[in-house]
C-alpha cells in the first residue's frame, strides 16, 4: 500500500508544475509576442518487485506518474493593428534576433524602440539584429517605414535591413524570461516565407478559456489524488491496530 502513496504523490508532485504553467500562461495571456507552455507527464518504469501493490497480471511493474519536459507552443498568435511606427509583428514562423550580452536570442515580441544614441532596441535595451550591425535611426526622421522584407527607411532613405530567422529545431529553444529564447540546436538560418507587418504586434498565443479547463481539471485531479491518500494512510492506521 506504501507504494500506491508513493505514486499518488508523485502524480501530486507533477500536478504542482502543471499548475505552474497554467499559471504561467495565464499570467501572460495578454503579453505580446508571448508563447504558451505546455507540461505533460512521462511514465517512468519502477522496479518495485512482485510484491508491489497493484501489479497487473503478467509481471510489468506499476509506472510512477512523472512530469515531462515542457514544450513550447511556437504556433502564431493573433496579429493587433496599433499603428506604432516600431510595433513589428512576423506573418510566419521567423523570429526577430536581439543582440544580449549573454549573445543572440530570438523573438516574437517585436514592440521595438528607439535609445537614446539612435540604436532601435527591444524593452530591455537589447539591439535589434539587422543585416548590417546595429540599426541606428538619425535624429529628426518623422516617416520611418519597414517594409514586408525587414528594410527599413527614414524619410526616404534605405538605413538598414531586420534579421529575420528560422530555428531548424524549434523544439532546443530555451525561454529565457517571457518572450525571449536561447537557440541549443542547429543554427538559425534566414527565415523562408515570413513577413514582417509593421504598425502591429503579434499577441500572445494563450487560449485563456482552454487554460482555465486546464486549471480546473488539474486542481479537481490534486483533490481526488489527496483524497486517495487520506484513504490508504487510514486504512494502514487499521491495519497497525489491528497487528
Amino acid at each position: 500500500m506504501d507504494n500506491m502513496i508513493y505514486l499518488t504523490g508523485s502524480r501530486m508532485s507533477g500536478l504542482v508544475d502543471d499548475l505552474d504553467v497554467v499559471a504561467t500562461n495565464l499570467a501572460n495571456a495578454n503579453t505580446a509576442g508571448f508563447k504558451a507552455t505546455q507540461g505533460r507527464f512521462g511514465a517512468v518504469l519502477a522496479a518495485l518487485g512482485p510484491q508491489a501493490v497493484g501489479q497487473p497480471a503478467g509481471g510489468a511493474a506499476p509506472t510512477w506518474p512523472q512530469f515531462g519536459e515542457l514544450q513550447v507552443d511556437f504556433s502564431q498568435g493573433p496579429i493587433r493593428r496599433t499603428d506604432r511606427q516600431l510595433d513589428l509583428a512576423i506573418s510566419g514562423s521567423g523570429f526577430f534576433v536581439v543582440d544580449t550580452p549573454a549573445g543572440p536570442r530570438y523573438t516574437r515580441k517585436g514592440r521595438f524602440y528607439l535609445s537614446a544614441e539612435g540604436e532601435v532596441t527591444d524593452g530591455a535595451g537589447n539591439t535589434v539584429g539587422t543585416e548590417g550591425g546595429a540599426l541606428r535611426v538619425p535624429q529628426g526622421v518623422r516617416d520611418l517605414a519597414v517594409d514586408r522584407s525587414g528594410q527599413v527607411v527614414a524619410d526616404g532613405q534605405a538605413i538598414g535591413r531586420i534579421r529575420l530567422v528560422d530555428i531548424p529545431e524549434p523544439e532546443a529553444l530555451v525561454s529565457e524570461g517571457w518572450t525571449n529564447f536561447r537557440n541549443d540546436g542547429r543554427a538559425a538560418t534566414p527565415a523562408a516565407g515570413s513577413e514582417i507587418i509593421q504598425g502591429a504586434v503579434e499577441e500572445s498565443n494563450v487560449n485563456p478559456v482552454r487554460e482555465m479547463v486546464v486549471l480546473i481539471t488539474v486542481l479537481r485531479a490534486y483533490e481526488a489524488s489527496a483524497h486517495i491518500i487520506k484513504k490508504m494512510d487510514a486504512a494502514n492506521g487499521e491495519l497497525i491496530k489491528a497487528a
